[in-house]
């Protein structure tokens, strides 16, 4: 262990004398690291008189394909908590709405895809 913290000094001193000697910071040839992937778990706990709430909205308003932001964030990760695993990322598309469907299918609901009042009461639901 120590011999690391030798060799991490040592190199470490050396990108630092690069660095003066050079006049410009030393940088690494790799590739560019890939962009942050969307969130792929969530935490949701229960709040008296809401609910399950996974932090991103508290209100239970109508959503649908194409909307997007906080309360689809909301949607998405109650999904999960109900163990249908989509991507929590803001954006109602196919995949949202397929997992919208078999939360329906599962619970008994009108599947149609759509969160609305009946769906919200559901998902906010502990299981």
């Amino acid at each position: 262990m120590y011999a690391h913290r030798k060799a991490a000094a040592f190199l470490a001193a050396g990108v630092l004398a690069a660095t003066a000697v050079t006049g410009a910071a030393a940088t690494a040839s790799a590739a560019p690291a890939p962009a942050a992937s969307p969130s792929v778990s969530a935490y949701c706990e229960w709040w008296g008189g809401i609910g399950m709430y996974c932090g991103y909205d508290l209100l239970n308003t109508y959503a649908d394909y194409g909307d997007r932001g906080n309360k689809v964030k909301e949607i998405q990760a109650l999904l999960r908590y109900h163990a249908i695993y989509v991507t929590v990322d803001g954006k109602f598309g196919k995949d949202t709405r397929a997992g919208v469907k078999k939360f329906q299918r599962s619970w008994g609901l009108g599947v149609d895809g759509i969160v609305g009042p009946k769906t919200w009461q559901w998902l906010r639901t502990a299981i």
